[in-house]
């Protein structure tokens, strides 16, 4: 069975993480205590136990609950063997959903034939459905997540809702001189191009975004428009997130609908808001293989920038990045902070979401987290602590 990986980004927030933690249990405990001898004003068992029920839970570190969710899924697996680099990413996956349904079926077992708790492993229902949809809906292994660019020789790993879009026109920029935004699919090339290439030094290249700000961006973009989510039909559930009736008394608050979303969505997991991590043949597997390895985020443009340096010696990069992003125009309105439009999510956060979401959110996509070696994003980490500064008054 694999053993759970930490990123070494958290390793250096231990400390500080386990000095909160302690402290928020002493204050807890002596709120509690207080309460008993009456100096908030209850006297007798009863209410106090009321109080205890109705009160939110104080918020976990986020590091806490991104660890404890991969140990509750991918680090309970045989992951390193189930997906060793030999392997295909669709055995993988596949491989993977086989042994979590096994210990599942086991655990069901166990706990029909003992009134005891049992000890074997069982899973949260939304990693089981990932695992599934993944396998089913072929397309998150499709070939279009693989944009092959001849000149420089380069394949691209485009994720949805990190500006797949954009890095479509950069290729067909790139292959066949098509100008940005008259073809925003991806320029498939001949056997003869790609056999070309193939003996050719082939650098490998992705973008990453944060996982709470891109699922973000994809509910703004696949959900909160009745027109194109009844069109385009990427807000599943559709049954659900389609049937204005059952949403219907909580539409007006964009905080409480996006909260539901976020606790049903993985009833069916869409393309465009599966983890980072499972895509391009699986791509945590293999990620530290990749020449260059960008994020969408406040230096979104400075890595444009990097890539362009790094792989746009003798050909067009450069100007398929200027085309496309803007390049020069984007580094001089930003050059303190090089916030670049491709990453307005950011700016909605504290709109649409609430601590609980937060934790929900941060559970889902550990795997990016661990794997990736993601930061969590400071705005999340403030409402998770304005939760626990409200609980704690």
């Amino acid at each position: 069975m694999s053993s759970t990986l930490v990123p070494s980004h958290a390793l250096h927030r231990q400390r500080r993480k386990y000095i909160a933690l302690a402290v928020a249990a002493i204050t807890i405990f002596v709120h509690i205590a207080h309460s008993s001898l009456g100096e908030s004003g209850m006297t007798s068992s009863p209410s106090l136990s009321s109080q205890i029920l109705i009160s939110p839970r104080p918020s976990l570190h986020a590091e806490e609950i991104i660890q404890r969710s991969y140990r509750q899924t991918f680090g309970a697996l045989s992951t390193e063997i189930l997906c060793s680099l030999d392997i295909d990413g669709k055995t993988c996956i596949n491989s993977l959903l086989a042994e979590a349904m096994e210990i599942s079926s086991l655990t069901s077992q166990s706990n029909n034939n003992t009134t005891s708790m049992s000890s074997t492993k069982s899973f949260p229902w939304w990693f089981i459905t990932m695992l599934r949809d993944i396998k089913k809906k072929g397309s998150i292994h499709g070939a279009w997540h693989n944009l092959t660019i001849l000149d420089p020789p380069m394949d691209f790993c485009a994720i949805e809702k990190i500006a797949t879009t954009q890095w479509r026109n950069v290729q067909c920029f790139l292959n066949e001189g098509i100008e940005p935004k008259t073809r925003p699919r991806p320029c498939h090339l001949n056997k003869t191009s790609l056999d070309s290439r193939r003996s050719e030094n082939v650098s490998r290249v992705v973008m990453l975004r944060d996982p709470l700000e891109r699922l973000l961006s994809g509910y703004l973009n696949k959900c909160a428009h009745d027109g194109r989510r009844r069109v385009e039909g990427h807000c599943e559930p559709n049954t659900v997130f389609n049937d204005t009736d059952l949403t219907l008394q909580i539409r007006q608050d964009p905080r409480q609908l996006f909260a539901a979303y976020v606790d049903g969505f993985p009833l069916t997991w869409n393309i465009h808001f599966s983890p980072q991590s499972m895509y391009c043949d699986v791509l945590f597997r293999h990620v530290d293989n990749y020449e260059f390895v960008g994020h969408m985020g406040k230096d979104f443009f400075g890595y444009l920038q990097d890539l362009a340096a790094k792989l746009g010696q003798r050909n067009k990069l450069p100007e398929a990045l200027e085309k496309v992003f803007h390049l020069s125009r984007e580094l001089t309105l930003h050059e303190n902070s090089n916030v670049g439009t491709e990453t307005k999510a950011a700016t909605h956060v504290n709109k649409y979401f609430t601590a609980a979401s937060v934790r929900r959110a941060l559970e889902y996509f550990a795997v990016d987290y661990v794997r990736l070696g993601l930061e969590v994003p400071s705005w999340a980490h403030d409402i998770l602590a304005e939760e626990s500064e409200i609980f704690m008054k």
